[in-house]
């Protein structure tokens, strides 16, 4: 089912009109361009038209919650499903990842936590909603620094999740992730990097000013917990 979807995607991917399909250089020269500008510098008008497909292939192309997944609709509700997976939730860490889908040209990211053997929170912005989604597995590939939450933690990055607003109108997928990052006091800045059109995506749909959370891992109680 898993290799249907990513099918399905890369044949949406295809489906974008011919003419406005960038090349990976120039995506890849957007991120450069917004990851060096990290918010502090208005989009040069060379970038306008690579923006609004930006905008339009994650509006109208992007989606990786493909099974019906549960979805609870608050940050409370899903708190609330999560305890009901664990006997004694405060008693122990829980594994968390970057996780990334690439696709022909963009790529998506979320952040995933394991809360018990097939188990698995999802933290996504999707068109389906942001926030959790329960799901048996981690979606796609791991990258970067694993993290390892406490309870306190985990209800920290599921109220993050959970934005308001419309998807590619107030946020997408790699907003998602960010939110979550900064919530937990981890720099973006090692995840972004693996990830094409993080930076392009964060400039477009935001949080644009800065974190200032460290970028070294080692300065993260989240990741030194792993340890």
């Amino acid at each position: 089912m898993l290799r249907v979807g990513v099918l399905a995607l890369s044949l949406l991917a295809a489906c974008v009109t011919e003419s406005a399909e960038p090349s990976p250089d120039e995506l890849a020269e957007l991120d450069g361009w917004a990851a060096a500008a990290d918010g502090k510098a208005d989009l040069p008008s060379t970038w306008t038209e690579l923006v609004a497909w930006l905008r339009d292939f994650y509006t109208n192309t992007m989606s990786a919650v493909w099974n019906r997944q549960e979805h609870p609709a608050s940050a409370d509700a899903a708190i609330t499903r999560v305890r009901t997976m664990v006997a004694n939730p405060s008693a122990r860490l829980y594994p968390a990842r970057v996780q990334r889908l690439r696709t022909e040209l963009i790529d998506h990211s979320e952040i995933d936590i394991e809360i018990a053997p097939n188990k698995i929170i999802r933290l996504v912005g999707d068109p389906k909603g942001a926030g959790a989604f329960v799901d048996h597995s981690m979606f796609e590939q791991s990258i970067g620094a694993p993290l390892c939450l406490t309870w306190a933690e985990l209800e920290t990055a599921i109220r993050a999740s959970y934005a308001s607003g419309a998807y590619g109108v107030d946020y997408v997928c790699h907003t998602i992730t960010e939110r979550v990052l900064r919530a937990l006091g981890a720099g973006s800045a090692s995840y972004a990097a693996q990830v094409r059109t993080y930076a392009a995506a964060r400039w477009t749909w935001g949080p644009i000013v800065p974190s200032f959370n460290s970028q070294d891992p080692a300065d993260w109680s989240v990741s030194r917990a792993c340890r």
